[in-house]
């Protein structure tokens, strides 16, 4: 009897451990996805990429490559409105280890939902800079992220 106890006072720990540990987010994929099919009008929808943001003490990186056929043309659409803070989305021709990187589309401070028509190139690298979260709160997020083609 006193081992079941023990055995149930130490399950307790755990669960309430694991529920504490756990952080909420607004990350309703449905939601975020409606809204970026329609800023993908007239372009025809092609592919889409969403991304969980766990914000850290030290900024973050994320970068995503992006496939194009030759002669297509593009459009890139983000949502970002269900981070808590904002991160800012760049958009390159190299990835971020050529010294050739050029940067052809940079997000404004504020943006939630953004709409970019890409220009013709062989691929394209979307970079998510994500800032330090100093408030030690554990903050995540989402962006969604939708490719279509002409």
């Amino acid at each position: 009897m006193k081992k079941l106890f023990y055995t149930g006072l130490l399950g307790l720990f755990f669960v309430y451990g694991f529920t504490t540990i756990q952080t909420t987010d607004n990350c309703d994929k449905k939601t975020l996805t409606a809204s970026c099919k329609k800023k993908m009008e007239p372009y025809k929808y092609d592919s889409q990429k969403f991304t969980k943001i766990m914000f850290q003490k030290k900024t973050q990186q994320l970068e995503i490559e992006v496939p194009v056929f030759i002669g297509e043309k593009y459009r890139l659409v983000f949502n970002t409105s269900s981070l808590p803070k904002p991160v800012q989305v760049n958009v390159y021709t190299k990835d971020k280890e050529s010294k050739k990187r050029e940067a052809i589309y940079s997000s404004k401070p504020g943006e939630n939902e953004i709409v970019f028509d890409a220009p013709r190139v062989r691929k394209l690298y979307v970079d998510y800079d994500v800032p330090a979260d100093s408030t030690n709160q554990k903050l995540s997020g989402c962006i969604v992220f939708m490719v279509g083609y002409k």
